[in-house]
């Protein structure tokens, strides 16, 4: 069995020393039901299993590179760093520091990643719907240096809204604070689902209308469901018991 890891690479217009990376799931050391690049420490894998994937994931990647993880929580929290640390709580990483990666753990959520046209600054955000609801893709925009109109966005995967079934309450959290404009765009995304009080979520679409509006243009990705794709991607939904992707982006050394 090889270990060398398998990577979507965003197919998106940024600069050549801008490197960003999803890994899937396949080619790693941990057992099931985290099989197989599980990057995560939390999830109850085998914490051998997890450092031995995090150490192929760098081998592949190569070069002098400093790793900054998160705590999660849900959240609109950005963090600037100018230098590898423990994990920061926050869902979203910025830096213009080459070398220094900016690490992101999925498993249906969305991860999104950002830099500008010239490439002088990377981020990368965690965005579950709660996290979206809140404002964590605006608060990563604002943090950027460049303006929106000069800011490029590639979403990863994450859960489709062909498996995505929610409540009134998290269509509710998503139109409750926007505008006449904005909450018609942002209640398209939300279809009815197969029980009364129940709504498909594309968030997707969200991501989109949410970076539309702060003026971001360039956005692509948002085309792979986690859900679906059990051979290359874990999903929480799906599985409940399961391991995390890794998102990462950083500027070349």
């Amino acid at each position: 069995m090889t270990h060398e890891p398998a990577f979507l690479v965003p197919d998106w217009n940024a600069p050549k020393h801008v490197i960003a990376r999803v890994t899937t799931r396949a080619a790693g050391y941990s057992k099931p039901p985290f099989d197989s690049l599980n990057l995560a420490l939390h999830v109850g894998d085998r914490g051998l299993d997890v450092q031995a994937n995090r150490r192929a994931v760098a081998n592949a990647l190569g070069g002098e590179l400093r790793w900054q993880w998160l705590d999660q929580v849900h959240g609109a929290s950005v963090e600037r760093i100018e230098a590898a640390s423990a994990p920061r709580v926050a869902d979203a990483l910025v830096t213009s520091v080459p070398g220094l990666v900016c690490c992101v753990l999925t498993a249906d959520c969305l991860s999104v990643f950002f830099t500008d046209a010239e490439g002088r600054e990377v981020a990368v955000a965690h965005a579950g719907w709660r996290g979206l609801a809140a404002g964590i893709l605006e608060s990563t925009v604002r943090s950027l240096s460049a303006p929106p109109e000069r800011v490029l966005a590639w979403i990863g995967p994450a859960i489709g809204p062909c498996h995505f079934e929610v409540g009134e309450e998290v269509r509710s959290a998503f139109l409750e604070s926007a505008d006449s404009l904005t909450e018609s765009r942002l209640a398209a995304c939300f279809k009815p689902g197969t029980a009364s009080g129940k709504f498909n979520a594309d968030l997707f679409a969200l991501a989109r209308v949410k970076l539309s509006a702060m003026g971001v243009a360039a956005i692509g990705g948002g085309d792979t469901c986690t859900v679906c794709e059990a051979q290359s991607y874990y999903s929480y939904r799906r599985d409940q018991t399961t391991g995390r992707h890794l998102s990462l982006i950083y500027l070349a050394p």
